[in-house]
């Protein structure tokens, strides 16, 4: 078991994330937290570290052995394009035009992270696997990238909004209506704590207190 004081280790230029070579399994798991992409700087994980990271999440419990996932990497020449759509096409679910500036302005801080995954469910609407179950291994593996980047020290962060629902967007990007865009996994190295939040043993304690039962006939 990993020792409970370092479960309350915040994160932070002075106490950098803990990689796969000082901590178990488990304690990686346990201290794995989300830091926004406003909070971090280079490096990002090097091409080898990538397919680590994407190769994790090719372990997700997968009925059918669909492999419904979908990753798209995002470096950060093609940010401005890319989040140019991405804010074009919240503007357009919103119905709002004037929200464009403002989206735009919340990406233009997403995009100090060093690295930007698209993360997707292609769904295989003929198979026998329920789509709702093909959704739910996507999203499975977008857990998993989020698992393996923190394993290897790094800060790593999942956001959405309301472009993942443009249809226009979602086929510049290859899915169809029935597929599900599942958000954007930003990965650096922590530049800050971040925001103020409860710490590992904190939010564990609060979380068994509030989701698990014991089922009785």
């Amino acid at each position: 078991m990993p020792d409970p004081s370092s479960l309350s280790r915040p994160a932070g230029p002075e106490h950098p994330p803990m990689n796969a070579t000082t901590v178990s399994p488990i304690e990686s798991l346990l201290t794995r937290t989300s830091l926004a992409g406003a909070f971090m700087k280079p490096p990002a994980p090097s091409d080898a570290e990538l397919e680590q990271i994407l190769g994790a999440a090719q372990r997700a419990s997968d009925h059918g052995r669909l492999r419904p996932w979908r990753f798209q990497v995002v470096r950060p020449e093609h940010y401005e394009v890319f989040f140019d759509r991405l804010a074009a096409a919240a503007t357009r679910v919103s119905g709002d035009p004037s929200r464009y500036e403002v989206n735009r302005e919340k990406y233009r801080l997403t995009a100090r992270a060093p690295l930007l995954i698209v993360a997707g469910a292609k769904i295989d609407t003929a198979h026998k696997v329920p789509a709702i179950e093909q959704a739910f291994a996507a999203a499975g593996a977008t857990q998993l990238v989020l698992n393996a980047a923190h394993a290897l020290g790094y800060a790593a962060y999942l956001f959405s909004g309301p472009g993942v629902f443009d249809a226009a967007f979602k086929e510049e990007l290859g899915f169809g209506p029935a597929d599900h865009l599942i958000g954007f996994v930003c990965i650096g190295t922590a530049a800050g704590p971040g925001k103020p939040g409860p710490s590992a043993e904190e939010a564990i304690k609060a979380g068994l207190a509030h989701t698990v039962t014991q089922w009785q006939p």
